[in-house]
């Protein structure tokens, strides 16, 4: 499965989320495709390295953490979505 497939998967999971809650997941998201390509293998989506880079980029580290869970959360999910 690649990003944008899953993506695409969980969207409909959050349609019935509050407007926060889904503004933050497309800014998760969008923030996440302008580092790795839709077409990214889940097994090659490194989420240390995007937490670096997030971190180099001057994000706060309780974002930053926020971010990777969230992402760890969803990643392992994957196969039952």
């Amino acid at each position: 499965m690649t990003l944008a497939e899953l993506i695409a998967r969980y969207r409909p999971h959050i349609e019935d989320a509050s407007v926060g809650v889904r503004r933050s997941w497309e800014e998760t998201f969008k923030y996440t495709l302008r580092h790795y390509s839709g077409d990214t293998a889940l097994e090659d989506f490194d989420l240390d390295d995007l937490a670096e880079k997030m971190s180099a980029a001057g994000i706060q580290q309780q974002f930053v953490e926020g971010y990777v869970k969230r992402w760890r959360d969803l990643l392992s999910r994957a196969n039952q979505l």
